[in-house]
């Protein structure tokens, strides 16, 4: 609960002041789920306008063939599980806009999380992404990995679980 209070005060103070907040990368527990401070306060980054397989490993809906696939292509893929231990740097500030109640957290690069999540087949776009200056980024990045076959994309069983 305290949890969610505080990422709605990162919230709330990003629309008020509609931009960016430099945070503070606290650790990972996946690639679905970073935690984060700003001044202070404690609160979870969830990657805005992607599914990632972390989050579809939470969902309570799959079926017993799903989480085999899933498993088959994190055995298969190893470097996916830890995705954002290797991208992301513990104790590094990273400048973060609050969209809705996820996050939109920005890399040295230029791109987004979300957008390296997708460009590497960790991740889909959301059907709930309606924004259409990130549809089309998203889009961008999602077709780089469907035109190499990265993650997702090089295993059909598990683009069916989505």
């Amino acid at each position: 609960m305290k949890k969610r209070y505080s990422l709605l005060f990162v919230v709330f103070l990003v629309n008020a002041y509609a931009q960016s907040l430099v945070s503070l990368l606290k650790s990972i527990e996946n690639n679905h789920t970073l935690h984060m401070s700003y001044k202070q306060q404690a609160f979870v980054c969830t990657p805005y306008g992607v599914e990632t397989v972390s989050e579809l490993l939470l969902r309570t809906d799959l079926n017993s063939s799903c989480l085999q696939h899933i498993g088959d292509f994190r055995a298969g893929n190893p470097q996916e599980k830890f995705f954002a231990a290797t991208t992301l740097y513990i104790e590094q500030q990273y400048s973060v806009e609050a969209i809705e109640s996820l996050c939109l957290l920005h890399l040295s690069s230029g791109h987004s999380y979300s957008e390296a999540l997708l460009e590497k087949g960790y991740a889909r776009i959301s059907p709930q992404l309606h924004d259409e200056e990130f549809v089309y980024r998203f889009e961008k990045a999602e077709l780089r990995a469907k035109i190499k076959k990265e993650g997702i994309w090089s295993d059909e069983k598990i683009r069916g679980c989505f």
